[in-house]
């Protein structure tokens, strides 16, 4: 199977994002996960609107003479209706989803990112610390902390992380590790780093060059939650994410203090150009 030859679909609990033939990602955000925290089901509303925008990438891919493969990470696999999803997905676009583990998700995000050392995965649902011979993942991620900050009723930064770090502090269990290098992925992670270089369009090929320290997605985070949603919503790089990025930078603030991560490196390449190369590896 030849790399070029299979177009990526990734079902998140954010957005649906596609990788075919340019290396570009697109992406369609559809809060999948809009709810689930509550009634642990995905809602008529989501489905819909994520199915539309799974079947317009299969059509796309299609147009580009690639074979389209699927899978889904934290909405989906906590669902409890995620068999009538799957089976509703594969009758509207003739494909079925590969429902991952946090482990498998983890593993992917490193062999996507080629990087030495560890990663750390800040997605919609959940969010992954992957090195050699450890793999985690965590069911916290930025829209899920949107809700748990939103049924807070914190009114400022401070009360925010407050509140969020506590919940988190339930949630993670940091290994003790020594890792001399980490990388970042994920939206998350790449729309910080991009904005750190005050970037309106973004560009992939600046990412390796990036490094974040804790200093600087801290600075973020409380810089962002001072604009104001309407604010960070006229952002060009913003537009598919203003109202969840706080809460992202946050998680990553967490995790950076829990593991000790003094600085971050950032790639663009994640678990999409992972799950294409397992495929290869697969048929080889």
């Amino acid at each position: 199977m030849e790399q070029k030859a299979t177009a990526i679909i990734d079902i998140g609990s954010n957005s649906i994002r596609y990788l075919g033939k340019n290396p570009e990602k697109q992406l369609t955000t559809t809060r999948l996960a809009e709810g689930l925290i509550t009634t642990g089901m995905l809602s008529e509303a989501a489905m819909e609107r994520s199915i539309a925008a799974i079947a317009c990438f299969v059509q796309k891919a299609h147009a580009e003479g690639l074979t389209p493969y699927a899978y889904a990470t934290s909405a989906v696999r906590d669902a409890h209706n995620r068999t009538e999803f799957l089976a509703r997905v594969k009758r509207a676009c003739g494909i079925c989803i590969d429902v991952l583990s946090g482990e498998r998700e983890a593993q992917y995000a490193r062999l996507g990112a080629a990087a030495q050392g560890g990663i750390v995965d800040v997605g919609g649902g959940s969010s992954q610390i992957v090195t050699e011979g450890f793999a985690a993942s965590y069911p916290v991620g930025c829209v899920r902390a949107k809700e748990w900050g939103e049924q807070s009723g914190a009114r400022s930064m401070e009360a925010l992380q407050e509140t969020l770090f506590s919940r988190f502090a339930g949630v993670y269990r940091f290994p003790r590790l020594h890792v001399p290098c980490w990388t970042g992925v994920g939206g998350t992670v790449t729309t910080i780093a991009a904005l750190s270089r005050n970037m309106t369009v973004y560009d992939r090929t600046i990412m390796p060059a990036i490094v974040l320290s804790q200093a600087d997605v801290e600075a973020q985070a409380y810089a962002l939650y001072a604009e104001g949603d309407a604010v960070r919503a006229q952002h060009p790089l913003l537009a598919q994410r203003h109202d969840v990025i706080v809460e992202g930078a946050l998680i990553l603030l967490y995790i950076m203090r829990g593991m000790g991560i003094h600085t971050l490196h950032v790639s663009d390449a994640d678990g999409m150009e992972g799950y294409r190369a397992y495929l290869s590896q697969r048929k080889a």
